[in-house]
């Protein structure tokens, strides 16, 4: 079942649809960015200076530093998220494949395969603009050790592996939103248990994940503060979450999405 559900969430168009906008993120960054970037690579270089450093993949590419497209990514990723295979739920159940399944007595192992199916490609969805753009970045920048402006905040989530490693930094990080793109997608999971519309079921996680991010903003608690999830997508960390906010987050989304989903998913009626 696993397979079945793993083979239909990567041969959907859903999936390249995303990947394909995304993708298109990364690109527009490249080639916006990082390649006007390169025509001035040693501008403001003095090797007699211990500070000065050249133009580099910690500067340029688009998790680096502030900028329009992970602006625009931060948005977006939601619906990165849940247009792969957020809603296949809503739609196997309208098509009548759940009735064939319950028949034969397989909900339950359905159930757990459709939420690692939905967790695998919610996640690689919303990574790929990010690695894409990493990748096409250093075929063009040197990679250096971050120089202190271009450092994340402070408080930065990994913060001691960004001055060791940029990319090991920049991969480890993009484990954690693999992880948390899962585990949102959970959330439409199990919208669609009650959801008699697929947009609803798509858009929804979003809404919920920009409005309960705005409530939490100015609070004056910094791990409240941090359990805007908008933050967990947002690399630069200029405004970074903590640790004990991203638990926090973990353990509500685990419980709100794919335990809901399946415990609840299993007892549903749907003969």
């Amino acid at each position: 079942m696993i397979r079945i559900e793993l083979y239909r969430a990567f041969h959907g168009k859903e999936l390249k649809a995303a990947m394909l906008l995304g993708g298109l993120l990364g690109v527009a960054h490249f080639v916006l960015e990082v390649i006007p970037l390169v025509k001035h690579i040693f501008d403001g270089y003095n090797p007699y200076i211990a500070s000065s450093v050249v133009r580099n993949v910690s500067e340029g590419w688009m998790g680096g530093m502030i900028n329009a497209e992970i602006n625009i990514y931060q948005m977006v990723v939601f619906l990165l998220i849940t247009i792969p295979y957020a809603a296949s739920y809503y739609t196997d159940r309208k098509s009548g494949i759940l009735k064939n399944i319950a028949i034969r007595g397989e909900k339950s192992i359905y159930m757990v395969a459709k939420s690692i199916a939905v967790f695998i490609t919610a996640g690689v969805s919303a990574v790929f603009p990010l690695l894409l753009n990493l990748m096409l970045t250093m075929t063009v920048l040197p990679v250096i050790t971050y120089d202190w402006y271009q450092l994340p905040n402070y408080k930065a989530v990994f913060m001691k592996l960004a001055i060791k490693n940029v990319v090991v930094y920049s991969l480890v990080y993009m484990i954690l939103i693999f992880v948390f793109a899962g585990l949102i997608a959970g959330l439409a999971l199990s919208l669609s248990l009650y959801a008699n519309n697929r947009f609803v079921v798509m858009s929804l996680p979003f809404l919920i994940c920009v409005v309960s991010g705005r409530l939490v903003t100015y609070a004056s608690n910094p791990i409240i503060r941090g359990l805007a999830i908008q933050k967990v997508f947002y690399v630069p960390q200029s405004s970074p979450t903590t640790l004990v906010s991203l638990c926090i987050l973990f353990v509500v989304l685990v419980i709100c999405g794919y335990v809901h989903f399946i415990v609840r998913g299993v007892k549903m009626d749907v003969l």
